[in-house]
């Protein structure tokens, strides 16, 4: 995980940006092919959003530290949701094997009390060899209670996202005036339709919109184009347009388009890349938008 002595940012790293599946090969290089995974350092403050196979190699990085120190930090792993694309990496997070290692888990409140079972149940015997309960590291498991988290100089808010299979959280961490907003593995579409312009999508509208509002980056889900999400109604994730149109209203400063589907390449994302980012510079206000790819760091 990326670090400074500049106490003054956070630093944003993609560890895992593709949805569904992992894509390992020779045409996802570039973008990468592990599931979703993002960290964000600040000051000894160690978050990480999602546990997808991108979390293999963070944990890699991760672990020279957690040796080297007394006291490691303490890391805090916000899960969007408990799909497979999301906690599938968990099993591999090679901290969770060694003792100094304090890592909380924070996922949705309205999961009927299943969190910590349904991350125990992937590592059952039937599936993997060893069990959650043979971690030696200090896991805490926690179902969000309250409003607003704070951890050290971090202020991190939530929110639920219904039209989501399963449903799902976005969350905002605030540091020092600068906003950044993960929120994938929601249907804009859904929400924005004018063709079911109901006050249930207005409100959900009015929430999405005041949630990401001026944030410095917003890290969300761009899965289709708008040729593919006619097939894809239902799914839970968002076209391009949509989430671009919607991010430039609420006066986001730069947008990072995370969840690529596993069908589309490095060459197919290049091309999305320049045909957007021409759009948008032609627009009044600047809105810098980019295809989120591993190994790929940020400071905020």
């Amino acid at each position: 995980m990326t670090s400074s002595n500049n106490t003054n940012k956070m630093y944003i790293t993609f560890w895992g940006t593709r949805g569904s599946v992992s894509t390992p090969g020779r045409i996802t290089e570039k973008y990468g092919g592990n599931t979703p995974c993002v960290s964000v350092s600040c000051q000894d403050i160690r978050v990480i959003f999602d546990a997808g196979t991108g979390i293999r190699n963070l944990g890699m990085e991760l672990l020279g530290e957690i040796k080297e120190k007394e006291n490691p930090p303490s890391l805090h792993l916000f899960l969007s949701h408990t799909h497979w694309d999301h906690i599938q990496g968990l099993p591999f997070f090679m901290p969770s094997y060694h003792k100094n290692t304090k890592l909380t888990i924070y996922g949705s409140p309205y999961k009927g009390g299943f969190l910590e079972s349904i991350l125990k149940e992937q590592m059952d015997s039937e599936y993997f060899p060893v069990s959650m309960s043979a971690f030696p590291a200090d896991i805490k498991i926690r179902e969000i209670s309250e409003e607003i988290i704070r951890l050290g100089p971090l202020i991190i808010e939530w929110q639920e996202q219904v039209h989501h299979p399963g449903g799902s959280v976005r969350y905002r961490v605030n540091f020092n005036g600068k906003k950044v907003v993960y929120a994938t593995d929601v249907e804009l579409n859904n929400i924005f339709n004018e063709k079911e312009n109901s006050e249930e999508n207005r409100r959900l509208g009015r929430e999405y919109i005041g949630f990401i509002t001026d944030a410095d980056l917003l890290i969300a889900d761009g899965q289709y184009t708008e040729d593919e999400y006619p097939d894809k109604v239902g799914w839970g994730h968002s076209s391009i347009p949509v989430l671009l149109d919607t991010a430039f209203r609420s006066n986001v400063k730069q947008v990072a388009i995370f969840h690529h589907d596993p069908q589309h390449s490095d060459k197919f994302i290049d091309e999305l890349w320049i045909k957007n980012r021409a759009i948008y510079r032609s627009k009044s206000r600047k809105m810098d938008l980019f295809w989120a790819r591993e190994g790929l760091t940020l400071a905020i």
